[in-house]
């Protein structure tokens, strides 16, 4: 695995946390942020991140406000939704990444819950992105799942409400879905949910208008054994973004060797990959 430089950030209020970088032979190559799913620190795709390294592109991997290294954590006190994820950290991230890696296209995708933040921060920076790579992730409005996921998902909802006024966080780490986290980010999921429409608690900016006006590349990937990112729920994704070039990949065993690979599982198999997505980020 690739040696990463870790990388310390602050953000305009004065939040602080770190992002891996992993480095490509070449300076030129294309940099992808890979943003992390509900919950989850940014080790978890340091597997991934060093494959595609090995493969010519650079990789950042940043721990999300409230999460590993950040300094911050969800509580009664300090709260915070997609707006400070999208509108202050990711500035402050692609700022750091252009002025270290000056020349590089900057992609970025993430993983679940990360692969729609990421669609938010091109949709509010288009100058800055050159291409979007969504993974094991789409839209968790609730006509993109059968039935029983769609009850879930509302329960889901009903106990981050009540945990919220409770506890003063969403407790995730103890129900087992998502870790700790704030109230906010757990207000604007549920909107989602029910909406099915991207409009952050706080922000004054159209990201529905946004995200119908931006033009570039695009690749989504997921699988076919993912019941929490169908193909519905990737698919109603990308129809937000008519304007851009999409290609949605959609895998099951016989494309993977046989290895079955569902929502977490595939970052463990980064080796299965890194070659294709590679590739495709390099032609486009």
């Amino acid at each position: 695995m690739n040696p990463a430089e870790t990388i310390s950030i602050t953000a305009a209020d004065g939040h602080r946390f770190d992002a891996g970088l992993f480095r490509a032979a070449s300076a030129a190559a294309p940099v992808l942020i890979f943003l992390s799913a509900l919950g989850t620190p940014s080790r978890v795709y340091r597997g991934f991140a060093a494959a595609m390294a090995g493969q010519g592109v650079h990789v950042c991997t940043p721990d999300w406000r409230g999460l590993a290294s950040s300094s911050v954590r969800a509580s009664r006190r300090h709260d915070h939704g997609y707006r400070a994820l999208v509108e202050i950290d990711a500035l402050a991230l692609i700022e750091m990444l252009t002025e270290r890696l000056p020349g590089s296209p900057v992609w970025i995708g993430g993983h679940s819950l990360g692969g729609q933040l990421s669609t938010l921060m091109a949709a509010r920076q288009p100058d800055r992105v050159h291409g979007l790579l969504p993974i094991a992730s789409g839209s968790v409005a609730l006509s993109c799942y059968p039935p029983r996921l769609q009850r879930g998902i509302r329960t889901l909802g009903l106990v981050s409400r009540i945990s919220g006024a409770m506890v003063g966080h969403f407790p995730g780490q103890r129900i087992g879905f998502g870790g700790r986290e704030a109230r906010g980010v757990m207000k604007d999921w549920v909107h989602v949910a029910h909406t099915g429409r991207y409009e952050p608690v706080g922000t004054a900016f159209n990201y529905e208008r946004a995200l119908a006006e931006l033009a570039m590349p695009v690749l989504a990937l997921n699988f076919k054994g993912d019941t929490w990112a169908p193909e519905a729920a990737a698919s109603y994704l990308l129809g937000k973004l008519p304007q851009c070039q999409r290609e949605q990949w959609t895998w099951g065993d016989a494309d993977t060797g046989g290895q079955h690979l569902d929502h977490f599982s595939w970052t463990k198999h980064p080796q299965l990959l890194a070659p294709r997505i590679a590739a495709w980020l390099q032609a486009h």
